[in-house]
């Protein structure tokens, strides 16, 4: 494949990365007159869609030039505010870990009003083969820029509850 036609870029890279803002719809509200939570993972999935695509060049044009795309095998998400109608937003996104084949990241969505955080995720992704449908490395260009994303962003202070599994203190049972 030639690097030429690929999307993305090579970095240096913004730390975090901010990702395009948004306004939350009406059809996004509840019954409790705020934002569902099924459209706060659509959109950190839209935004992670967006880096993907122009950010490291293995988004939608990749999957479909070279039939290799990300898959989500795991996600795990906290809410911390309400977000409302017409209330804008971004999504910043930082590069936990890599390997060969994947890639752990984790989302925040911030209100664009006051710089609040809203919600936050962190996310698995596997790169595989759409035609085969098992895992396999990313090609080397898109290992470079995975391995000078962490660089950029190394010194990323994380929550402390990232990698945790959910669970109560006190259960009944």
């Amino acid at each position: 494949m030639d690097i030429n036609s690929v999307k993305g870029f090579d970095g240096p890279y913004e730390t975090p990365l901010k990702l395009p803002s948004r306004k939350v719809l009406k059809s996004w509200i509840d019954y409790n007159g705020h934002m569902n939570v099924a459209y706060y993972t659509m959109a950190i999935d839209n935004s992670i869609d967006y880096f993907l695509e122009e950010i490291l060049g293995i988004g939608e044009t990749h999957a479909k030039t070279n039939d290799q795309g990300p898959f989500v095998v795991q996600a795990n998400f906290s809410y911390l505010n309400e977000m409302v109608y017409k209330q804008e937003f971004f999504v910043q996104c930082s590069l936990i870990n890599y390997d060969k084949k994947k890639m752990h990241l984790f989302l925040e969505i911030i209100s664009s009003k006051n710089n609040k955080i809203m919600a936050f995720s962190e996310q698995l992704l596997l790169n595989v083969n759409l035609k085969k449908r098992k895992t396999e490395n990313y090609p080397e260009w898109a290992f470079k820029r995975l391995t000078q994303l962490k660089k950029d962003h190394k010194d990323i202070q994380f929550p402390k509850n990232i990698g945790l599994s959910i669970k109560i203190k006190n259960p009944i049972l």
